[in-house]
């Protein structure tokens, strides 16, 4: 989870993305990681995906950036391995 982004709202004081995945975990028991940038966040994503695994992004404003960022992750991942 990252930051919170608000279009054209004003944002709800005392809520972040921080917040809110920590809420998250407390409530549902669910893993939920809060990270900060996008580059973390592909970082993250990459590195939790298993094989057969599909990812889905969703948000507003730039998120659709971070597809493209997860798959290149992937790729040089698969990469490494493949140079082992």
């Amino acid at each position: 989870m990252l930051d919170i982004y608000a279009a054209s709202e004003k944002p709800i004081e005392g809520i972040t993305g921080e917040i809110l995945a920590q809420r998250i975990r407390e409530k549902s028991g669910k893993s939920v990681q809060y990270v900060s940038s996008f580059a973390d966040a592909a970082s993250s994503a990459a590195a939790a995906a298993r094989d057969g695994d599909m990812i889905l992004t969703l948000g507003a404003g730039s998120v659709s950036q971070l597809g493209p960022m997860i798959l290149q992750e992937l790729k040089e991942r698969e990469a490494a391995q493949a140079g082992r």
